[in-house]
């Protein structure tokens, strides 16, 4: 009867529940034309069972680029006293929009030491990288790709980390195919963002879908990106799903 009553996983095993939570993006969870040739016969629920207003979220918004990801250990000695948590670099109003246009930076181990090891720091570095820019690569072509293009950021970096390339004793790369492996996210994307004019935060649907029994959870809801946003967002489905079954002992506001 369309109702969501379960899940099939890749193995085939069936798992039935009284309620599905999805927490992979709406992308990944609902079928449909902007997708169907990347995800065809991947999303949680085929094209004939998602609901029309998921063609409107669709076309209201589309996947952010992804990211091009450095964890770094450096020596201690390389951040001056003082120095704060969090910078960002641009080099180029001009290309701010563009692959690897801006970078980001956060040094959480300024604020809490016991991050890293003694004597040393933790350097978190990130710039928007789309998936489109490492399509078609070869195994070798990637591995090339993800070294170069890290060294180029390292080299940026240089700019308000002088002498970091020598600094640097631990490195982790990340690139939008780790995104999309490791995380599961759809191209690799940060999450959805507005495909024309800005629409608020409250176009953003809320945590019940369009098929019964079905919930949505995360940045593909209300409120939308960022840890606080799925953070409520999840809290949010708890206390929704609690109470459609009749859980909590209050009333949601109407």
């Amino acid at each position: 009867n369309g109702d969501a009553v379960g899940v099939k996983l890749a193995n085939g095993e069936i798992i039935r529940a009284k309620r599905v939570i999805s927490n992979a993006t709406r992308w990944d969870t609902f079928s449909g034309s902007a997708d169907s040739s990347a995800r065809a016969g991947q999303a949680l629920v085929d094209e004939h069972h998602t609901p029309r207003k998921e063609q409107v979220w669709r076309r209201r918004y589309v996947p952010s680029p992804s990211f091009l990801s450095l964890h770094l250990g450096v020596r201690a000695d390389l951040i001056p006293a003082g120095s704060h948590c969090h910078h960002l670099l641009l080099e180029d109003w001009e290309r701010m929009e563009e692959e690897q246009g801006v970078i980001f930076v956060s040094m959480p181990s300024l604020l809490d030491p016991d991050l890293a090891p003694q004597g040393h720091h933790i350097v978190h570095t990130f710039t928007p990288s789309s998936m489109e820019a490492w399509k078609g690569l070869s195994p070798s072509e990637y591995r090339q790709k993800k070294e170069a293009d890290a060294a180029r950021l390292i080299q940026r970096l240089e700019a308000i980390l002088p002498g970091l390339a020598g600094a640097i004793t631990h490195q982790e790369i990340g690139t939008p195919r780790s995104h999309r492996r490791f995380l599961g996210r759809f191209q690799g994307s940060y999450g959805p963002i507005p495909a024309m004019q800005l629409p608020g935060l409250l176009p953003m649907p809320f945590n019940r879908t369009g098929v019964k029994n079905l919930y949505c959870v995360g940045d593909s809801c209300f409120p939308g990106q960022g840890l606080n946003a799925v953070a409520f967002s999840g809290f949010a489905c708890a206390h929704r799903v609690g109470a459609d079954l009749g859980l909590n002992p209050w009333a949601l506001p109407a």
